[in-house]
């Protein structure tokens, strides 16, 4: 192995696999919940349903309940992490680049904030994955509005 090592890079992937594992977490939660405002008629079944198809065309008036649940369900999970990959992850925020990029005197010793956290989780990972995700139901729904 002749990778040179590298802090950044290893920060890097413990918050890439954290985030990639909290975001297949939070999908499985919202497939299990029901709750759908797009009527009995759209045929969308789910609450991750209705986020993908928002997500791939365009958000509702109802948008904001939807992002408010995704992003509860995130900062559940991340409530649950250990120090180190709660603390890899605000890394990756804008924040907490900001933060590297300060002198190390003029820091605050724990800046770390979840909701920091739970923007970048959503932005970056969950409404990413939202916008690439497809089911027979997601597929119908664009052919009956097409």
């Amino acid at each position: 192995m002749s990778a040179a090592l590298s802090e950044s890079a290893i920060v890097r992937a413990v918050a890439d696999q954290t985030a990639k594992r909290i975001v297949r977490k939070a999908i499985a939660a919202l497939q299990q919940m029901e709750d759908t405002m797009s009527g009995d008629d759209s045929g969308l079944k789910t609450t991750w349903d209705e986020i993908c198809v928002q997500v791939q065309d365009e958000q509702s008036f109802h948008w904001d309940a939807y992002d408010a649940t995704a992003r509860s369900i995130l900062s559940g999970y991340i409530a649950e992490l250990p120090k180190h990959e709660r603390d890899a992850l605000w890394l990756q925020t804008d924040a907490g680049n900001d933060w590297e990029c300060e002198e190390p005197d003029d820091r605050d010793a724990y800046p770390v904030d979840d909701d920091h956290i739970v923007d970048y989780l959503a932005n970056e990972y969950l409404y990413d994955e939202a916008g690439r995700w497809t089911n027979a139901r997601i597929r119908a729904f664009f052919d009956r509005s097409a």
